[in-house]
């Protein structure tokens, strides 16, 4: 693994899934020994109530400290160590800045990860999660140039995550992750092909933005016998000294079976990518 940390970047606007999703992905690689834990949401230049005051949410450029996020990234890609800020949002309240050690890992989840070319400059893979769902913080008034700011960001991903509609309206949307070329050759197919008579996770061909790729569906119905064999899979592809998770798997119970299987897949996708 290459000594500069590796640092994961995850965009999206639905926020619980997206912070579970990088929660996860920390656990998979080895917790807080492994992984630094950045927010955008602590970089925002207002309370909640002071920015809403102003018709400007922490899904706005001009309410995240965008500067500070370039730099920090840049301090502990270089090996230094940077005080965090820290934003509580329950409180909606600033409190002191955190001492923050690089680690090999690095993973920041937020709005506007992508938003800047000196951002992504420092993430090493990109991962943007989609959904329809109405940010609660956000007033009407303010929701649509919220969303024209976090969807135009879409573009820079490597992998996209997203819930497939269901053609059957009773049913719960698949999760997909779509697979784009700038992306490291993981077996893929291999992987899925591997599964046998199990069910529930394929890998489809799609199109994306025009252009043809490879898309990963997991069918929210799929059982937990499939689920358990797909994850077994995977997890075997890990690293000798990441791949007993037992402790980590355990505490994704609140997890639904298709999040916790893309958040095994996108932690191998950042391995190959530490991997060089």
């Amino acid at each position: 693994m290459r000594h500069p940390p590796v640092v994961l970047g995850i965009v999206g606007k639905p926020v619980a899934e997206r912070r579970a999703l990088a929660a996860g992905i920390s656990r998979l690689l080895g917790g807080a020994q492994r992984v630094a834990m950045l927010s955008m949401d602590d970089y925002r230049k207002q309370s909640r109530e002071d920015g809403l005051k102003q018709e400007v949410t922490a899904a706005h450029p001009v309410g995240v400290r965008l500067d500070m996020v370039e730099q920090h990234l840049s301090l502990l890609k270089r090996g230094d160590a940077i005080l965090c800020p820290t934003y509580n949002g329950q409180k909606d309240a600033f409190e002191p800045a955190v001492y923050t050690e690089p680690r090999p890992f690095i993973v920041i989840d937020g709005e506007l990860g992508f938003f800047t070319q000196g951002v992504r400059n420092s993430l090493d893979l990109r991962v943007f999660y989609g959904s329809d769902d109405v940010v609660d913080e956000w007033p009407s008034e303010l929701i649509e140039d919220a969303l024209a700011y976090v969807e135009s960001q879409r573009k820079w991903a490597d992998l996209v995550v997203e819930h497939l509609p269901s053609a059957d309206v009773s049913e719960e949307a698949a999760l997909t992750l779509t697979l784009r070329p700038t992306l490291p050759h993981l077996a893929v197919q291999e992987l899925m092909q591997s599964a046998g008579e199990q069910h529930g996770m394929r890998l489809e061909l799609a199109r994306d933005m025009g252009l043809p790729v490879d898309r990963v569906v997991i069918d929210s119905a799929i059982s937990s016998q499939a689920a358990g064999y797909f994850k077994k899979r995977l997890l075997a592809e890990m690293q000798g000294e990441l791949r007993s998770v037992s402790g980590a798997e355990s505490e994704t119970q609140d997890c639904t079976e298709s999040l916790v299987l893309a958040q095994i897949l996108i932690t191998l996708y950042l391995l190959k990518v530490a991997s060089g």
